[in-house]
């Protein structure tokens, strides 16, 4: 019989910078669905810890450093695509609203 994969990913907020816990817990999901998507009949869970780091089961050698290479790559890109994130307005974008005179001030 073969052994099944088991993948443990253990990640913190640190991970992600200054996030809400709503927005970590929906990292969290994400990564969750597409390391399931890539391997579909493996064990997944995403734990947190105190460190970020992930362990596998079920396989070794040339094998496991393969799929431990590609959750490094899926975990960069749940992060890169921002997409756990939440929609805010960023102020930083679009400064058509402020102005640099005062409105009680009258203009020359």
């Amino acid at each position: 019989m073969a052994a099944t994969l088991s993948i443990a990913y253990f990640a913190n907020h640190e991970l992600l910078g200054l996030v809400s816990e709503e927005e970590y817990e929906q990292f969290k999901s994400q990564l969750l669905q597409a390391l399931q998507e890539e391997w579909p009949d493996a064990t997944v869970t995403i734990d947190d810890d105190e460190e970020v780091y992930f362990e596998t089961k079920g396989i070794s050698g040339q094998a496991e450093l393969d799929v431990r290479g590609r959750i490094a790559d899926i975990v960069s890109e749940v992060i890169d695509s921002g997409d756990w994130q939440d929609e805010e307005e960023d102020f930083y974008d679009d400064a058509s609203h402020i102005t640099t005179q005062h409105p009680a001030i009258p203009r020359r």
